[in-house]
């Protein structure tokens, strides 16, 4: 288990990097709310890839059947912000020193990351948008919900 401190460290310097996303995504995000929807999907899930060499979040429109099938074109569909280079530039985080204190830095970026998506997702007008949507790490069985801002499990999905 991480020292809180290191823990808190690590989660205080990533925010500080992926910050300068934050206008570039918010801008994005309004355009995806204000595109009109197909109308046949009823989930729009974003999931984040273990990977900083670029900004590692992709959109997912889905029906809740059948939660892993994907359906659609962009904005619902690919990458979000595809030229917008590296999440965390290569070697501005010390990882050796955060996972050897313990700190699971990848499953800690995601969250913090989740949590941000979160906070931008509101500032872009997210509250408005009619359908459920959540963000999650890849292969993940949780899953921030945006709209309520909080972590829920793939089961909560349209219960």
């Amino acid at each position: 288990m991480a020292d809180t401190e290191l823990q808190a460290a690590f989660d205080r310097e990533f925010r500080g990097h992926i910050e300068r996303f934050t206008q570039p995504l918010i801008a994005a995000l309004r355009a995806l709310i204000a595109t009109e929807l197909p109308g046949e999907f009823e989930v729009l899930s974003f999931e984040m890839q273990a990977d900083w060499r670029h900004f590692p979040v992709y959109a997912f429109a889905m029906d809740r059947e059948a939660i892993n099938e994907v359906y659609f074109e962009p904005p619902f569909k690919g990458r979000v912000l595809p030229k917008a280079g590296p999440l965390i530039p290569k070697g501005a985080i010390d990882q050796d020193r955060y996972e050897d204190g313990g700190v699971a830095t990848f499953e800690s970026g995601a969250r913090v990351l989740a949590e941000w998506f979160g906070e931008c997702w509101h500032a872009a007008g997210g509250a408005v948008f009619p359908l459920p949507t959540y963000i999650n790490l890849h292969d993940s069985s949780r899953y921030f919900d945006l709209r309520a801002r909080r972590w829920v499990r793939a089961a909560d999905i349209g219960a």
